[in-house]
């Protein structure tokens, strides 16, 4: 009985990042500029990957999931340094939206 729900949320966990992650490729395939395009993989990207690691919970072995969970804490830690590097480079390089105010004065 516990093999079948283990089973059943982890295979809806894994169309559910999969999903996220389909939605993540095609916000930066068809948004302009870089900030864009990096808010769009940083918002579906990051619970996309992490829901694929925790669907690896149904294989009920100790080991996978170990591993799993490594993954899901280097994604935690590592998306949203790998995101601001990207929009710092982003800012200092100069790329612009097209529908950005002057409201930004960060320089350095």
């Amino acid at each position: 009985m516990i093999s079948l729900v283990l089973d059943v949320i982890g295979g809806a966990l894994l169309l559910i990042g999969l999903l996220l992650l389909t939605i993540g490729i095609l916000g930066v395939l068809r948004l302009p500029d870089t900030l864009s395009q990096l808010h769009a993989q940083g918002i579906a990207t990051g619970p996309g990957v992490i829901a694929i690691f925790a669907s690896s919970v149904a294989t009920e072995n100790a080991v996978i999931i170990t591993f799993a969970v490594l993954g899901i804490a280097f994604v935690a830690f590592t998306s949203p340094v790998s995101g601001h590097a990207i929009a710092r480079a982003a800012h200092h390089r100069g790329n612009q939206s097209e529908t950005q105010n002057n409201w930004n004065t960060f320089d350095e």
